[in-house]
């Protein structure tokens, strides 16, 4: 749930609106396969390379810097008094290079790819 106004599910739905929609989640379940198999490969060869006391610092780093940037950016998002509802899937579009009407987003059937 926490995924689902992330780019990439974007870039699926703006993909699927315009491919075929087999190939399209297809390509995304084989991305997660392969971004599983990697970090499962490297959360478990990390720790064999580098000591347990580095990768367990390095763990709470991580884990405060990510957090405490969730938190900033959760502020300014709340202070901002308008927000674009749109942004995103417009930045998805200029990176795909299409561009959505509104007809196409009511009834994508209307325009198979």
């Amino acid at each position: 749930v926490t995924e689902l106004g992330d780019k990439t599910f974007f870039i699926a739905a703006v993909m699927a609106m315009r491919n075929s929609r087999m190939v399209v989640y297809l390509g995304a379940l084989g991305a997660l396969a392969a971004m599983t198999v990697l970090s499962t490969v490297i959360g478990y060869a990390l720790p064999l390379l580098l000591p347990k006391l580095y990768t367990h610092y390095a763990s709470i780093a991580m884990f405060a810097f990510f957090g405490v940037r969730l938190l900033l950016d959760a502020k300014e998002l709340y202070a901002q008094k308008e927000v674009k509802k749109n942004e995103e899937l417009k930045e998805v579009e200029e990176e795909l290079g299409v561009k959505m009407d509104e007809d196409d987003v009511k009834d994508p059937e209307a325009n198979p790819g």
